[in-house]
């Protein structure tokens, strides 16, 4: 007949027990490095959500100052008759009206910087803006606050025109980098139509023959009855007034903005979309040379959106939206319909868009 403490087993018994239930409740190493791995990837996990949420936030904000300019070029447009803002013929036709102006000039008494600038038109009347008199620090002023994209934090240097000269030129120096370029083909009045109907005038002027061109560095046409009116703008939803860009680095790819107020590709506030050769001259477009240089191409591509690399584009009908990389480069966003582009004016992407769809001459007829 076994005792209570037979039934229990001896002392040393219990503790070999006792030890052995200790040890069945601890980790083993293999299970610690499970658990951590684990750990691990959730942290990951949300991590890349934080950041994927961080991103889609600067795309709302820039989405929402892209559409806040937008209702002001289009305020601006339904006081001028209809008349676009931003253009050498319309806003910053101003600027000609002084022909002892020097490019480089820092007192001008206009509100643009620059005859394509949209941005010195529309700040004081339309989004209560107060701009310096000095034109150098009035550029400075353009490319801050609402004018500004989150996700921009580049710095530019200014050049004088064509020159690779990059320095101090006056009071121009190093600044941020113009966030928002207007699309100069909708922009552009052409100079046959201005010889043509010379009574058209936008507001009380007339527009003067050196604010139109009939072409920009290239052999690309648009309609001969095309100006910079809003009643010319066809598929308003599907052209693009405003968007993420720049124009172009130097050689070394240093980004530059251009400090005179008759640069005719576009100056600091406009440019010509991401459908253009991967180069002007020996230096890169910003939009067109992401699919040959990264380094400079995600300084206009820098939002990211489910996945994709893109930018903001603001469009004629007023509405903003996140536009990827492959999507901008289909050339209907950025030209007025009926516009002829020669296949050397469209980089590689763009070509892969109207893939079937060039004409014989090997040219591509803009068609919605």
């Amino acid at each position: 007949m076994q005792t209570g403490n037979q039934h229990q087993g001896t002392p040393a018994r219990r503790r070999v027990e006792a030890a052995e239930r200790v040890v069945s409740r601890a980790f083993t190493l293999v299970e610690l490095l499970v658990v951590i791995s684990v750990i691990a990837t959730l942290m990951g996990m949300l991590a890349q959500s934080l950041r994927n949420a961080r991103e889609q936030a600067r795309v709302v904000v820039c989405c929402a100052h892209t559409a806040a300019i937008g209702r002001a070029a289009a305020s601006y447009s339904s006081e001028m008759r209809q008349w676009l803002c931003g253009s050498p013929g319309t806003s910053g036709s101003v600027m000609f009206s002084d022909e002892q102006i020097e490019s480089t000039d820092e007192d001008i008494a206009t509100d643009p910087s620059q005859i394509w600038d949209y941005a010195g038109a529309l700040g004081p009347t339309y989004m209560n803006r107060s701009l310096p008199a000095n034109r150098a620090e009035r550029m400075r002023t353009l490319v801050e606050d609402g004018f500004a994209c989150p996700s921009n934090s580049y710095f530019a240097d200014p050049i004088q025109g064509s020159t690779e000269e990059v320095g101090p030129i006056g009071s121009f120096d190093r600044q941020p980098m113009a966030s928002f370029n207007t699309i100069r083909n909708f922009l552009m009045w052409p100079r046959t139509m201005v010889d043509r109907d010379p009574s058209q005038p936008w507001g009380p002027i007339a527009p003067f023959p050196q604010a139109s061109f009939d072409t920009i560095g290239g052999r690309t046409l648009r309609p001969k009855n095309y100006k910079p009116h809003i009643d010319r703008i066809t598929n308003p939803a599907g052209k693009v007034y405003l968007a993420d860009g720049n124009r172009y680095t130097d050689g070394e790819g240093n980004i530059t903005y251009d400090v005179e107020w008759d640069a005719e590709a576009g100056g600091a506030f406009c440019n010509g979309g991401p459908t253009l050769p991967l180069t002007h001259g020996t230096n890169p477009h910003v939009l067109s040379s992401y699919q040959i240089d990264m380094s400079i191409g995600k300084i206009g591509y820098r939002h990211i959106s489910a996945g994709d690399r893109g930018i903001v584009a603001n469009f004629f009908d007023g509405h903003s939206t996140f536009v990827s990389e492959p999507e901008s480069r289909e050339p209907d966003y950025w030209w007025p319909r009926g516009t002829v582009i020669p296949f050397s004016e469209l980089n590689e992407s763009s070509l892969k868009c109207v893939t079937g769809r060039l004409r014989p001459d090997y040219s591509y007829r803009v068609g919605r």
